[in-house]
């Protein structure tokens, strides 16, 4: 009987022995198939945060451009509003006149690209600026790429355009009137080198120095200066088989009546210029 009973508790150990390790190897299939799910899900992550950080940076790059544009705007802004400030001063002020368009192109490329020297930008051009040519018309354009900060399908920078268009400073002086004991004053017109002052804008020997010239022959001739015509911003592309220059002129007009040419027709007070002496034509009238 003892014999039996041990023979008993001997089977009973066994299949006790064989469900723990049915068990165990069940639990460890499950830990194996955790960790594999695991490592899984570990190399999809580093798939896919990659991309998404990418995809993010990306849909930055619009807002990091539109600054950069944002910026170059406030440039080109204050930089033609000090020429616009210099030209008044050069008008009106008791020296003798310096500023014109040489010197305005030459400040403005000397400032703006100091002003933008820390922005991520590169080949900056202000040739397509127009900076005094009719005398009072601040024009300028900023052509120019901004650099991205990693290339995009082959692309490095991307292009773009700024301007700033305004009238410069150069209207009345602010006289608002005769002095004490004066007789009133009143406003004439003076064109460029004029040697008579007139009472009317449009009178015609304002504009009696045009002169018609074939569009073949307007390369060859010269202004005063010694330098050549140029295309007018205004109506230059529409020039047909004859164009109109001015003697003291920069540029050719395609209308005798382009709005340009009456640039050159300054306003001022007539105690300026009485000593020119009024124009025989207008001041009649």
């Amino acid at each position: 009987m003892p014999f039996f009973c041990g023979v008993n508790q001997i089977k009973n150990h066994s299949v006790t022995l064989q469900v723990r390790i049915r068990e165990i190897k069940k639990s460890i299939g499950r830990k194996s198939a955790s960790l594999s799910a695991s490592a899984s899900l570990t190399v999809e992550a580093a798939l896919v945060l990659p991309l998404f950080l990418f995809a993010g940076a990306i849909l930055m790059l619009p807002f990091r451009v539109l600054d950069v544009h944002r910026q170059v705007q406030a440039v080109g802004e204050h930089v033609s509003e000090e020429i616009g400030q210099a030209a008044y001063l050069s008008r009106y002020g008791d020296e003798e006149s310096f500023w014109n368009t040489a010197a305005a192109c030459a400040y403005a490329e000397t400032a703006v690209r100091l002003k933008l020297k820390d922005l991520p930008i590169h080949d900056l051009s202000l040739l397509r600026s127009s900076l005094l040519e009719d005398g009072e018309t601040v024009d300028l354009v900023m052509d120019y790429q901004v650099r991205l900060p990693f290339s995009v399908l082959g692309l490095n920078s991307v292009k773009q355009t700024n301007r700033s268009f305004r009238r410069a400073w150069v209207g009345e002086d602010g006289k608002s009137g005769a002095q004490e004991g004066e007789e009133d004053d009143v406003v004439v017109y003076v064109g460029k080198n004029s040697s008579r002052y007139h009472l009317s804008r449009t009178c015609h020997y304002l504009h009696n120095d045009l002169t018609a010239v074939a569009f073949g022959e307007v390369e060859y001739r010269r202004n005063e200066s010694g330098g050549r015509y140029s295309p007018c911003a205004r109506c230059g592309a529409d020039a047909g088989a004859t164009v109109y220059i001015l003697p003291s002129g920069r540029h050719y007009h395609s209308s005798p009546s382009c709005s340009a040419i009456g640039a050159y027709v300054k306003a001022v007070w007539k105690s300026e210029v009485e000593y020119l002496g009024a124009c025989s034509y207008c001041s009649r009238k």
